[in-house]
């Protein structure tokens, strides 16, 4: 007999270390299902922010074992009108709020089935009373631990369809969509929705990307390359345009946040 596969759970979340939340979700999925792996992609997503959400999994997921369950709650609308979904993909399962977490994935994929949850779905696997302040402990989790037993989508609610997902990436100068930051990292470096077809060609299309009030105008190939203390454009690892200092903040010097205009400018 061959080795029994031990399913993984990946995580997402705004909700920090420094509470108990992700704790709590931990537990109510072991509780169902203690033999899952969990994984954690990241919980310092910025707070609501599901733009940003959305960019993290869309940079990692695909790097993951066939059928792992990606579970995002960035959840402002907790509580509200909003449904929670269940996305099955050729490779994966997603659960998440219909709020735009998932969109960047399903733009990519393409193709996919999805159904919206149903709390008698789950039945003993919630608890009696839900809270209606924290559905990613006493619906979300639940439900990905059941799925993580069977991966039987159906089982959870009703088939629905999704409207078209426009593309989150601005490829050229007809592109409509506006420029904006998906990503401050770690290290200060910004990453823009900028996505080049052909990166050379970019490089030569592309004069400048103003911050703020900020114009920034050297591209680079890598990060070593750059002057001391001056940001440059650089195609970074997820293929999407960065503005980074060389050992340095980017965003700090810049004033960046990750809610900060961009406007593009085209030769």
């Amino acid at each position: 007999m061959g080795k029994k596969r031990i399913p993984n759970i990946a995580l997402l979340t705004d909700f920090g270390l420094k509470e108990q939340y992700v704790a709590a979700m931990k537990g109510a999925i072991l509780t169902v299902n203690p033999s899952v792996n969990i994984i954690d992609i990241t919980h310092e997503i910025h707070p609501h922010h599901i733009h940003q959400a959305s960019y993290v999994l869309w940079t990692v997921y695909n790097y993951f074992p066939k059928n792992t369950i990606f579970v995002g709650v960035v959840d402002p609308g907790v509580g509200g009108q909003r449904r929670v979904i269940i996305v099955k993909t050729k490779k994966y399962f997603f659960i998440a709020p219909d709020n735009g977490l998932l969109d960047i994935v399903l733009f990519q994929e393409k193709t996919f089935e999805a159904v919206e949850l149903s709390l008698s779905s789950l039945g003993e696997a919630i608890p009696g009373n839900i809270s209606s302040t924290f559905h990613g402990r006493d619906i979300i989790a639940p439900a990905a631990a059941l799925l993580s037993n069977n991966g039987l989508i159906q089982n959870f609610g009703s088939k629905i369809s999704m409207p078209e997902i426009f593309t989150p990436f601005v490829s050229s100068r007809t592109d409509t969509v506006p420029a904006s930051i998906m990503n401050i990292d770690r290290f200060g470096s910004i990453i823009t929705n900028i996505r080049p077809l052909e990166i050379e060609k970019s490089m030569k299309d592309i004069q400048a990307v103003s911050v703020g009030s900020n114009m920034v105008t050297q591209w680079i190939q890598f990060y070593d390359e750059a002057p001391e203390n001056t940001p440059c454009l650089i195609v970074g690892s997820s293929g999407l345009v960065e503005i980074s200092v060389k050992r340095n903040d980017a965003a700090r010097l810049l004033s960046a946040t990750i809610d900060s205009k961009l406007k593009i400018y085209w030769r």
